[in-house]
């Protein structure tokens, strides 16, 4: 397998987390990880819903030989050294994807991240923070680095916790990226009551935010609620408002 090119491990084994703390198990994946190290002409790897990853990132990315175009790391659990990890790693300095949609970053320092943002500053073309819990005090500090990605064409923010004037400077710090071509903003905070939609509100906050991109180039954005716990659909604004079907 040295010349494999992509790597895509997805947990599908609804057992896999009563048998990651026994020894065996912890063999198998330390062993497997090693292996990795002998796939040089790895560029895209893809881990989703893998429990393995919180006691194993550094001695994951220690193994990669190459310089990867694509890591996405979704729907796992990280822990705040994974963070570091990874704003350490050299392989990861030349990424053209970054995907860590699902993964919780509440509760975390973002600065690492940012780290690792502004080091893929030059190569970075699509961003993904989908359902990260992200709040507005983490928002602001990655928001130095969000404006600084001449090829980045599509950013994903759905499903945090933003509020209406970081949710401004957001927009304010990614009006210049000329080559987007898809943006997911989340609706702000405000237009929700008690945790449901505000009709009246999602009509209201929405075309201010897309004005704000519209002062300085066409927006290709997409501003949207999280989805609906009963039709597991969004309302979206875009031109114009789209309401999930149970509030049609």
């Amino acid at each position: 397998m040295r010349n494999l090119h992509t790597l895509s491990l997805v947990w599908t084994n609804k057992n896999t987390f009563e048998h990651a703390y026994t020894s065996d198990y912890k063999w198998f994946v330390r062993t497997f990880i090693s292996e990795l190290s002998g796939i040089s002409s790895l560029q895209h790897l893809y881990m989703d819903g893998i429990c393995f990853l919180s006691d194993n990132m550094k001695h994951l990315l220690r193994n990669l030989k190459n310089h990867l175009e694509t890591f996405s790391v979704t729907h796992c659990k990280l822990f705040r050294s994974d963070l570091y990890h990874l704003s350490q790693c050299w392989c990861l300095c030349q990424l053209k994807h970054l995907d860590m949609s699902g993964v919780l970053l509440s509760n975390f320092c973002l600065m690492p991240l940012r780290v690792l943002l502004q080091k893929v500053a030059d190569s970075l073309e699509t961003l993904e923070l989908e359902g990260c819990g992200i709040k507005d005090s983490q928002l602001s500090v990655l928001l130095p680095a969000l404006s600084q990605f001449p090829k980045l064409t599509k950013v994903n923010f759905y499903s945090n916790d933003f509020y209406m004037n970081v949710l401004s400077d957001l927009l304010h710090h990614t009006a210049n990226l000329s080559n987007m071509a898809m943006e997911q903003y989340p609706a702000p905070q405000e237009c929700y009551e008690l945790g449901l939609v505000s009709i009246e509100r999602f009509e209201q906050f929405c075309p201010v935010l897309m004005d704000t991109l519209k002062a300085i180039r066409q927006p290709k954005s997409i501003s949207a609620t999280d989805v609906c716990s009963r039709c597991s659909k969004r309302c979206v604004y875009e031109q114009e408002t789209r309401l999930c079907s149970c509030l049609q």
